[in-house]
């Protein structure tokens, strides 16, 4: 019976030629497309793990766009907050069409609105046809005093604000619409330690496989965060899900 040295040793002996010999030359194609698949069948796992929401529309043929706002709906309905002061928080602002519902739909004076974007369009490039600089637009005029836009790359406004940051116990929802992964991810994993159960994540391309669905399964996978599913609509594309646990919590 071998040992475990002896396992090892002819484990990193086969793992060091393997490196040697280059794979990425004749198999450096494959890279994307098997992160693709491989995406695809943790994100088709994930979703038979799911507990059964009644706000839910998979299967159905389509998107049909409207449905986000109610799925927005539903989670005030379901998890209370009708008149209740939030802290919302929108990575991925474009011409602001839910960061504005939000806005609307929550009026209480308490609340407070943050709209992340560098508003010159995607710092790269995202998907089969969307480049660098696609999805441009301008700031959008803001006239609620609840309400502030901070431009630039989340990795470089993010961390100021999170020094200054202060939450005196209002639930809240981080909205995630910037699409590409290194954006998405940055901003879950920066906000780690803010998030307390409770709070809501919304995602608006969580069905692509290698950008924020890949982006919320390493950082809930890192963090050890726990989640429950409140609503998915469009096959997933849009998910509401709520922290239900979270090791850094503060209390």
């Amino acid at each position: 019976m071998l040992k475990k040295s002896h396992l090892f040793a002819f484990n990193a002996w086969v793992k060091g030629l393997v490196l040697f010999c280059r794979p990425h030359r004749f198999l450096g194609f494959t890279e994307r497309l098997n992160l693709f698949f491989s995406n695809t069948v943790g994100l088709s796992r994930w979703i038979s793990l799911q507990a059964k929401s009644p706000f839910n529309d998979f299967y159905t043929p389509g998107r049909d766009g409207k449905k986000r706002e109610q799925l927005y709906k539903q989670v005030i309905l379901d998890q209370h907050l009708e008149g209740q002061p939030i802290d919302y928080l929108e990575f991925g602002v474009a011409s602001g069409g839910s960061f504005f519902w939000w806005l609307q739909e929550n009026n209480h004076p308490d609340s407070r609105f943050y709209g992340f974007d560098t508003f010159e369009g995607l710092p790269e490039d995202w998907g089969l046809g969307f480049r660098k600089g696609d999805m441009s637009s301008g700031m959008p005029e803001l006239n609620d005093q609840r309400a502030v836009f901070i431009k630039g790359l989340f990795q470089d406004s993010l961390p100021p604000f999170l020094r200054e940051y202060k939450n005196p116990g209002r639930k809240k929802i981080i909205h995630l619409d910037a699409d590409l992964f290194s954006s998405t991810l940055f901003a879950l994993a920066s906000l780690s330690p803010f998030l307390k159960p409770g709070d809501i994540l919304l995602f608006d391309e969580f069905n692509v496989p290698n950008h924020e669905y890949f982006a919320f399964k390493i950082f809930s996978e890192s963090f050890y965060i726990r989640t429950r599913l409140l609503g998915a609509v469009n096959n997933y594309h849009q998910v509401a899900l709520r922290i239900e646990h979270n090791p850094a919590s503060p209390v």
